[in-house]
C-alpha cells in the first residue's frame, strides 16, 4: 500500500492549481518551505540549556544560515515560478489574439458564405421559377399539339362519313351513333380524361350537324325517325346494327341514362324479330317502353336535338363502361 506523501501531495496540489510550472520548480520551493519550518520549530522546541550549548557551538548560526539559504533557495524558485507565469501569460494573450483574429477571419468567410449561399439561394429560387414557366409552356404545347392531334382524328372520322367511306348501308339515325361512338372511342374521351378539356363536344356536334344537311332542320316525330332508321336500313345490315347498338344486356342504371340510344337500340332489336313476333311499330313500342320505365324523352325532335342527345349519351355511356372495366 503506497505511504502518504505530504510533500508530494502539496506538489500535485500546485501542479493542478497551476499546470503550466515545471515539476522542478515546485520541488524545490516546497522542500525549502518545509525544511525551514522544520528548523524553525526545532529551534522553538529547544530549551534554555540547549540554546546556550548551541550558542556555545555556534550550532544555532548554522542553522539561522541554512534557513537564509533555504529561504534565498524559495525565493529563486518563486521568482522563476512568477516569471514561468508571465511568460506563460504572455504567450497565452498572444495566442488569445491569434485566436480572436482567426475568430474574425473565420466570422467573415462565414458572412461571406452565407452571402454567396443567399445569392445562390436567389439564382436558385428564379432557375426555379423559370424551369416552372418552361414545363409549363411544354404543358401547355403538348395539350396544344394533342387538342390538334385530337381534332386531326375527329375530322378525320367524320370525313370519312361524309365521304360515303364507312358505315353505307345504314339509316342516317343509326350512322350518327356509330360515327360518334368512333369518335368518343378513339380521339375524344382519352383526350378529355387527360387533359379535362370539354370545348370538343360542341364543335364535334356543330361539324355533325352541317353534315348531317339531307335531313329537315325542322321538328319531326321522333317514332318516325326511328322507324326510317329500321326501314331505311339494308336488310343484310340490320342485324349488325343491333348488335352494335343493343341494349339488353345493359344495368338499368346505364340505360336511365341514355333513353335515345335505348329507344334506338330497342327499335332495332323488335324490328329484328321474326315477321310472326314483330310488331307493326317497333319505334313506337320502344318508345312506350322507355317512356314507362325512365320517362326521359320526349315524341317529337329535331336534327340538332337528337344529334346533340346522341353526342351527350354515348360520351357519358362510354365513360361508365370504361370505369366499370376499370381503365
Amino acid at each position: 500500500m503506497m505511504r502518504y506523501n505530504p510533500i508530494t501531495q502539496s506538489v500535485q496540489d500546485l501542479q493542478q492549481q497551476v499546470p503550466i510550472v515545471s515539476d522542478k520548480i515546485l520541488v524545490d520551493l516546497v522542500n525549502g518551505i518545509q525544511v525551514n519550518d522544520d528548523l524553525i520549530r526545532f529551534r522553538q522546541n529547544r530549551g534554555f540549556i540547549g540554546r546556550l550549548f548551541d550558542g556555545i557551538t555556534g550550532s544555532d548560526r548554522d542553522r539561522q544560515i541554512l534557513i537564509d539559504s533555504n529561504l534565498n533557495v524559495g525565493m529563486k524558485s518563486l521568482h522563476q515560478w512568477v516569471l514561468a507565469l508571465a511568460d506563460n501569460l504572455r504567450i497565452s494573450n498572444v495566442a488569445l489574439e491569434i485566436t480572436q483574429t482567426k475568430l474574425l477571419e473565420t466570422r467573415n468567410a462565414l458572412r461571406n458564405h452565407r452571402q454567396e449561399i443567399d445569392i445562390l439561394k436567389q439564382i436558385t429560387e428564379h432557375l426555379q421559377i423559370q424551369l416552372n414557366d418552361h414545363e409549363q409552356r411544354i404543358h401547355n404545347l403538348e395539350q396544344r399539339v394533342y387538342r390538334i392531334e385530337t381534332i386531326q382524328k375527329i375530322d378525320a372520322i367524320i370525313a370519312a362519313w361524309k365521304s360515303g367511306r364507312t358505315y353505307q348501308g345504314f339509316h342516317w339515325a343509326v350512322q350518327i351513333a356509330f360515327v360518334i361512338r368512333e369518335i368518343v372511342d378513339f380521339a375524344l374521351f382519352d383526350y378529355e380524361r387527360m387533359t379535362g378539356d370539354r370545348q370538343l363536344s360542341p364543335q364535334i356536334i356543330d361539324q355533325l350537324i352541317t353534315a348531317s344537311n339531307q335531313i329537315p332542320d325542322n321538328c319531326f316525330s321522333l317514332v318516325t325517325l326511328l322507324n326510317l332508321a329500321h326501314q331505311e336500313t339494308a336488310s343484310d345490315r340490320l342485324e349488325l346494327a343491333q348488335a352494335l347498338l343493343e341494349v339488353r344486356s345493359l344495368s338499368p342504371a346505364r340505360l336511365a341514362e341514355i333513353p335515345y340510344l335505348f329507344t334506338l337500340g330497342t327499335t332495332l332489336e323488335l324490328a329484328a324479330l321474326p315477321e310472326e313476333a314483330r310488331p307493326k311499330d317497333p319505334a313506337k313500342i320502344a318508345f312506350e317502353l322507355c317512356r314507362r320505365d325512365y320517362d326521359l324523352i320526349f315524341p317529337a325532335t329535331d336534327k340538332n336535338e337528337f344529334i346533340e342527345r346522341i353526342v351527350q349519351e354515348t360520351a357519358g355511356d362510354r365513360l361508365m363502361f370504361r370505369n366499370s372495366l376499370g381503365r
